[in-house]
């Protein structure tokens, strides 16, 4: 096996001579201390010599360096990275290498340089074949440096090369001939996978990333401890014979790749202004179509509401609607508000299989933080008091306009304390027929001295609709005052008509808006809409609908 380093090194101590020296040297101090002086000085000579050889095992690593130390030849496992003075036993015992191991070294392939001459080619190396079965020369210098120096000192018994000043590696070190044949066979590799032109030009730097890996996966296999820093292609190109040609096909590419970038910044150029004019055209055209699309959908809405009030049969409830039948069972009187708490009691019946009309909608009328009762709404954060209002309808056919019928709801009605009350008792008439004598206070003001509402029933007069409350003893009641009793209601009403000619009215002055030849709109309850238009032919009055019933 080849020393590291190459060759065989001198031995770091010359015994024999120090063994002649010790002889000479113990004869001299026998001659001058007579013979009982001589095993003294054998012994302290032989001190002597042991302290020499110890501190020839002093030795210094340098920032960059490392050291591989051997005990019988044997290396060990970890080598000495840490700077400063060290200790190792010295030879024959032990024996230690230092190597820089953060140089940067370099492989010429395909040509080798010097100083003050021009690079010189070496065909050999340089020369391959690419994917497309082209020959082509290329050049590339590799940088490497040690990663592991236990590798790169004993793993590999290579050759070594001379190649001139420039690269002479001695034998035993794997960056001769291994480095130098691994790297001509990953760069082989692949250029073999490539296309002429990818190599010269579109996969160059490609070439130089997968080179590297492929070389540094060779070197890692056949442990050699080298890093493989960077790949740099020099020079590729076609052989010297076809170079005319290549040159020929380049140009061409070229040329090809600036026509192809005037092309470019023209359309670049002249896509936006055409765009530019586009938008100019399109953005006149779509804020007309806009315009014109919510002025029709206003017109569209404006008719949708007209026709919504012209369909209502809606009527307003005079008091605030209750939960007559618990129906959500939550036992409060403010909610479950449905169909079922108004009823039908007098209507006609044509057919004689029912009432004619019938509750079709019941829905509140107010903000939706509304309260049932005018005290909740002084105490509370809400806005006013709850409405409601009930839709009608036929039983069968059309609605009858004006025709009376009467309803009937459980509800609130708030009252006011008439003037000059005292202590009462006093009397209040009610908005609304009620049913039943089954009357009772459920808000009203708490003067303090009883506790409680101090508002409460007394007495009904069903002729007169009068209410007679007594007060609470004690109390004083305060003219103005609220307060809010629940009763039966009956409410005696008519179908509605809508205000079918003030509608009519507001659709045909919305249409004058629409119709700038429309001169003048007469609308009468007991005539036919009529539209006058005017222009060069005179007046033409133009019937619109059938009158207003």
């Amino acid at each position: 096996m080849y020393q590291p380093g190459g060759g065989p090194r001198p031995p770091e101590l010359n015994f024999d001579e120090i063994l002649s020296k010790i002889r000479d040297g113990i004869g001299r101090i026998s001659q001058q201390l007579g013979g009982g002086g001589v095993g003294l000085a054998i012994v302290l000579v032989v001190g002597l010599i042991v302290v020499i050889w110890a501190a020839t095992g002093i030795y210094t690593t340098s920032p960059g360096e490392q050291a591989v130390l051997r005990l019988f030849g044997n290396a060990q496992e970890t080598p000495v990275t840490q700077n400063g003075l060290h200790w190792w036993w010295p030879g024959p015992i032990g024996k230690k290498d230092v190597v820089r191991t953060d140089l940067v070294r370099r492989l010429e392939l395909g040509f080798r340089s010097a100083d003050g001459v021009a690079d010189q080619p070496v065909p050999d190396e340089a020369q391959m074949i690419s994917g497309d079965l082209n020959i082509i020369d290329v050049q590339m210098v590799v940088q490497y440096d040690i990663k592991d120096l236990t590798d790169y000192l004993f793993r590999v018994d290579d050759p070594g090369e001379n190649a001139g000043s420039s690269r002479n590696i001695a034998a035993g070190l794997p960056d001769g001939r291994t480095l130098k044949d691994a790297t001509e066979a990953a760069l082989r590799l692949v250029v073999g996978q490539r296309s002429l032109a990818e190599v010269l030009a579109e996969e160059r730097v490609n070439l130089e990333i997968d080179t590297r890996t492929k070389l540094q996966e060779i070197l890692d296999a056949y442990s050699t401890g080298l890093n493989i820093v960077s790949v740099e292609l020099q020079k590729v190109e076609a052989p010297a014979e076809v170079q005319a040609a290549f040159n020929d096909v380049l140009q061409a590419r070229q040329d090809k790749v600036t026509a192809t970038n005037q092309a470019q910044a023209y359309e670049n150029q002249v896509i936006p202004e055409a765009r530019g004019r586009a938008e100019q055209i399109i953005q006149p055209a779509e804020a007309f179509k806009q315009a014109r699309i919510q002025r029709a959908q206003g017109e569209a809405d404006q008719f949708l509401s007209i026709l919504g009030q012209f369909n209502d049969r809606s009527i307003t409830l005079e008091n605030v609607l209750q939960d007559t039948d618990n129906s959500d069972g939550d036992n409060d009187p403010t909610t479950g508000i449905g169909l079922s708490d108004v009823s039908i009691i007098s209507a006609p019946d044509v057919d004689g299989n029912g009432f004619d009309i019938l509750v079709s909608g019941v829905k509140v009328v107010g903000a939706p933080g509304c309260v049932f009762t005018a005290n909740e709404v002084l105490n509370t954060e809400a806005t006013r008091t709850c409405g409601f209002s009930t839709s009608f309808d036929a039983q069968s056919g059309r609605l009858t306009i004006g025709e009376a019928f009467s309803i009937s709801y459980l509800g609130n009605e708030d009252l006011v304390i008439p003037e000059f009350v005292g202590s009462g008792p006093f009397s209040v008439r009610l908005n609304n027929k009620a049913l039943s004598n089954d009357i009772k206070v459920v808000d009203g003001p708490d003067g303090g001295s009883a506790s409680g509402v101090d508002i409460s029933f007394l007495r009904f007069d069903p002729s007169t609709n009068i209410v007679t409350f007594a007060v609470q003893s004690g109390e004083t009641l305060q003219a103005g005052a609220l307060f809010t009793v629940q009763y039966l209601n009956q409410e005696n009403l008519t179908v509605p008509a809508t205000s079918l000619v003030t509608q009519e009215r507001l659709f045909l002055e919305a249409m004058e808006e629409i119709l700038p030849v429309i001169n003048k709109i007469i609308v009468a309850p007991d005539a036919n809409p009529v539209l006058i238009l005017g222009g060069t032919g005179g007046i033409v009055p133009v019937p619109v609908g059938p009158a207003a019933p």
